[in-house]
């Protein structure tokens, strides 16, 4: 009886063991698989190199980053690939035959006559002709925008957001306004976390590259980000971050803001740059004011359109209130309790200034 007690007893020893093998080695593969993605999310949380010391160099683990590295970019080649293969099959416009050709009847008793000619009308395959689109003179870098510069859209035009968490507040307001009012169709892909400073962890620019690209519509752009960004910004495997607001540091952030700005101009697309409020805690507010300063900078270089939240909350200088007084006198709530984001009626507030902007030509408004 006790033999058979202490057989069983190492059994479930041994399935205990074998189970915590497995759990062990499936979480050692994940970590090997997705240290990339590991590493970034470290450092957008901790804003530090997160790599480890020796195995971070080893050939051996980095065939796991590189391995799932490969793999995402077979996939996104895929889909790139099904994406042209069906905008290609959308563009084929259906040949058109001629009607069919009259047949002349034939009188056997019929005194004989020449024939009649009848003159075929040409078989003509209709094809789809591709126009460029007529080229607008390139804006003059260094030229200020007038203050009451407005942009202009059209019927079929359509608007890019692009943004944070801060836009991710304003976006549906504006895109509702927009389709609701104008039938204006909106392309919204703000994510929270997002900036310019961790390309990593989501690369702006090559995301506005590649949606300008593959939606020619698009003729106004919205910008609304920078919260995320106040911190030291790696530079790559291997190399030391770079300070906030160091010469290197100002010089690669506003190399990201010409990036995206050149791709607007590149494809005849309008800006409409937001810049971000201040906060309630000063040292953040402080570096929201330094952000500011570089987005206005490079908008007005590029003769693009630049809008400050700050007057829309009723902000001056380096104030910063939870509410706003409105025309009935009341104060109202625009910004939420952790100082940062807005509240519905911030939200809209920011929205309606955006729009305020935007002339539509030929556009009737249909409600509100």
């Amino acid at each position: 009886m006790q033999v058979s007690n202490a057989a069983q007893l190492l059994r479930t020893h041994l399935g205990a063991a074998r189970a915590l093998y497995g759990i062990v080695l499936t979480t050692l593969l994940l970590l090997w698989l997705n240290q990339d993605s590991i590493s970034l999310y470290c450092q957008q949380k901790y804003h530090q190199s997160c790599e480890l010391p020796v195995l971070g160099q080893s050939p051996a683990w980095r065939l796991g980053g590189n391995l799932t590295e490969a793999l995402g970019a077979a996939r996104d080649s895929f889909v790139d690939s099904l994406t042209q293969s069906r905008t290609a099959v959308a563009q084929v416009e259906t040949v058109e035959l001629p009607p069919p050709i009259p047949v002349v009847p034939v009188v056997l008793d019929a005194p004989k006559a020449p024939a009649p000619v009848v003159a075929s009308k040409p078989i003509v395959a209709k094809v789809a002709a591709v126009t460029a689109p007529a080229s607008k003179p390139a804006a003059a870098i260094g030229s200020p925008v007038p203050a009451a510069t407005v942009v202009s859209l059209a019927v079929g035009d359509e608007v890019f957001l692009v943004g944070d968490s801060l836009m991710q507040g304003v976006a549906p307001h504006l895109s509702n306004s927009l389709r609701k009012r104008y039938q204006i169709k909106s392309v919204n892909l703000s994510r929270q976390s997002t900036g310019l400073a961790y390309p990593g962890f989501f690369n702006w620019p090559q995301t506005v590259a590649r949606t300008l690209e593959s939606s020619p519509n698009i003729r106004l752009m919205v910008i609304f980000l920078g919260p995320n960004d106040p911190w030291d910004m790696p530079q790559g495997k291997g190399k030391p971050f770079l300070r906030f607001k160091s010469p290197d540091w100002e010089a690669a952030y506003r190399q990201r803001i010409d990036a995206i700005l050149e791709k607007a101009r590149e494809h005849q697309v309008q800006v409409i740059w937001v810049g971000p409020p201040n906060m309630q805690k000063p040292r953040l507010s402080s570096a929201m004011a330094y952000l500011s300063g570089l987005y206005q900078e490079q908008v007005g270089l590029y003769q693009q359109h630049y809008l400050s939240a700050n007057p829309v909350l009723g902000y001056k200088d380096d104030t910063f209130s939870y509410t706003l007084q409105n025309s009935q006198g009341k104060r109202v709530k625009t910004r939420v309790d952790d100082g940062i984001h807005f509240t519905i009626t911030g939200q809209k507030l920011i929205a309606e200034q955006i729009l305020s902007m935007i002339a539509f030509p030929g556009l009737t408004v249909t409600g509100h």
